[in-house]
């Protein structure tokens, strides 16, 4: 159920992008340094998919990891959009497979939190020069996402008082 609300609502965010007007090709060069945040955006996410499928492939389809892995395509999928959009070349995905997940759930989950701050903290930087009006909504969107949605899953990771893995 969880996962055809996840790709339901990923297809509705580009049919959304799309009635806004921001879907089409570029028509403006981007400066080397909006390059470098589209690299270093995709990176993370690529990053993060990647944890959240180690930590899935060593404890199984833990919540909320089993979740928030699935969101991680979405992003993904959303900056390979973008690259494709700006005529940008998408980075090859080096972490999947290369990422180890921790001796524990529960460090996993403290690594995830950790992650998802420093992933609002990068879109925040980013969103100091950025001008594009679309890949501002992107980095906008991603960060809220790591902030009210990510994060505080993560934070209730172990705790009794949400879903997946409680602490012995």
């Amino acid at each position: 159920m969880m996962k055809k609300l996840v790709t339901v609502v990923g297809i509705a965010s580009v049919l959304a992008i799309g009635l806004f007007g921001l879907i089409g090709t570029a028509q403006t060069r981007l400066d080397p340094r909006t390059v470098q945040a589209m690299i270093d955006s995709i990176n993370d996410e690529y990053r993060a998919h990647a944890f959240y499928q180690a930590v899935i492939d060593k404890f199984g389809p833990v919540l909320p990891f089993g979740n928030i892995v699935q969101a991680e395509a979405q992003h993904i999928a959303l900056w390979k959009f973008y690259f494709a959009k700006y005529n940008v070349p998408v980075p090859e995905d080096t972490f999947l497979g290369n990422v180890q997940a921790p001796a524990t759930i529960w460090e996993a989950c403290e690594q995830a939190v950790a992650a998802e701050i420093a992933k609002a903290a990068m879109y925040d930087q980013f969103l100091t020069f950025v001008q594009q009006p679309d890949l501002r909504w992107v980095m906008m969107h991603l960060r809220d996402v790591s902030l009210n949605n990510h994060l505080p899953a993560f934070q209730q990771c172990g705790t009794g008082r949400g879903p997946g893995p409680r602490r012995p």
